[in-house]
């Protein structure tokens, strides 16, 4: 293999310059946000294979909201890793605002969860020396939005959810 196949670049697409992201394919906006089909996810442990899921499908439109409720150890932290592409599927596909996960490489998926995806996780995973307003603006300044342009809407995200009060209290 060439260099550009290891480091999953596509050809006829331009190499980024040091430092720049891949471009993600235009995302498709048909009002379906997150699909998978037949997903499934095994983990080995030692010599044994230990399925956790098993041919999951399932579609989310924009605006609908979901909630994974389940015992501990069902597989929901799993199904959100793969559906946010932190993980990789063992068997199945997911698709996010119709482009497949499965076919980026970690950069690309990484750009896609940045700009489409975002998790509410049990336990906050806040930065303590950042305020609840850089906390929330961090994903925009990520990708290289000017401060004073990633504030306004991350206030707005807070001010949305009832904690406007809190934007210049650190997070600890």
């Amino acid at each position: 293999m060439n260099k550009r196949q290891d480091s999953g670049w596509e050809r006829g697409r331009p190499r980024p310059h040091a430092g720049e992201t891949p471009a993600i394919p235009k995302m498709q906006d048909t009002g379906l946000v997150i699909s998978c089909r037949d997903l499934g996810k095994t983990f080995t442990i030692g010599e044994e294979d230990v399925p956790v899921l098993k041919g999951v499908n399932l579609d989310v439109q924009r605006g609908e909201r979901l909630a994974i409720v389940g015992a501990s150890g069902s597989g929901k932290s799993t199904l959100l890793h793969l559906l946010g592409g932190l993980d990789n599927a063992s068997s199945g596909s997911v698709q996010i605002f119709g482009q497949e996960m499965q076919r980026m490489n970690e950069t690309q998926r990484g750009e896609l969860r940045n700009r489409a995806l975002g998790f509410v996780y049990q336990f906050h995973h806040l930065l303590p020396e950042f305020t609840a307003l850089e906390n929330v603006a961090m994903p925009l300044l990520i990708r290289g939005m000017k401060r004073a342009e990633a504030e306004p809407p991350a206030a707005a995200m807070l001010e949305e959810v009832g904690l406007e009060h809190l934007l210049r209290h650190l997070t600890s």
